[in-house]
Formats: C-alpha cells, structure tokens, sequence
C-alpha cells in the first residue's frame, strides 16, 4: 500500500471520530445520536418506509435498526402503520417528528458549512466522487 493511501484512510479514521462528536454534541438538545438521526432522515426522505428498508439502506442490521425505531417512537418522533402484508410495518414521521427534523436540519446545516470553510466548490465536488468511488469499491467485497 502506498504512503498516500495510508493516510487517506488515516485521514478518514482521524476526521470519523470528531465529526461523529460534533454532531451527536448538536443533536443532544434534541434527545438523538447521530444513528438515530441517521434514520429519521431517511424515512423524512421516503416519507414512510420499513424496517427491511432502513436497514438495506443504511447497511446497519435489522436488531440495531428496531432498536433504534423503537427509541424514535419512544421519544415521539415517528410511528409505525401496517402494511398490507401483516408482517410488514412503515415507519413515518410524526408531526413532532417532521418538526424536529426541520429543527436539526438548520442546526447542522450550520455546521456543515463550519466544516468545510475555506474549501473550493470543486474540492468538495471531487472529495464526494472520491469518497463514493471507494465506498462502491468496498460494496463489492
């Protein structure tokens, strides 16, 4: 492995850690870690959507994804409605729900834009392909 993809990687443990803080320091005010916002986007994105799905989608397993619905659904921010399969269950937000997510989206709009000061367009626009061309690459292992 060459020097250069060593600390690309080295960069990216050295920056995960931090940033994961920042964000859950954010979110705090709002009862949620950063795995539970992780979710309660994702279903404000799809407007409803079910556990199979949010676990497919944030590659996180099933046991972890109930778990942390049923912690959103505890706190008041979603709720869950029948499918037409018995088995099957949607998530959606709820009206508290949709108003938290609005919340946290101007507060960590703010951050973001904290994050990446003094960074060109383009930087941005090739770190995105960069990181997305590495994460297709470590899907098909």
């Amino acid at each position: 492995m060459s020097e250069i993809n060593r600390t690309l990687f080295d960069s990216y443990r050295d920056l995960y850690r931090p940033y994961v803080n920042v964000v859950n320091s954010r979110l705090a005010k709002f009862n949620l870690f950063s795995t539970q916002w992780l979710v309660l986007r994702l279903i404000s994105l799809k407007g409803s959507c079910t556990l199979v799905e949010i676990a497919k989608e944030t590659r996180v397993e099933k046991p972890s994804v109930t778990r942390t619905i049923q912690k959103l659904i505890e706190i008041g921010y979603i709720e869950t409605r029948q499918g037409e399969d018995r088995r099957e269950k949607y998530v959606l937000l709820t009206e508290r729900g949709t108003e938290v997510y609005k919340a946290i989206q101007l507060e960590l709009s703010s951050l973001f834009e904290e994050c990446i000061e003094g960074i060109q367009e383009e930087e941005l626009h090739i770190a995105r392909k960069v990181l997305d061309r590495i994460l297709q690459n470590v899907l098909k292992r």
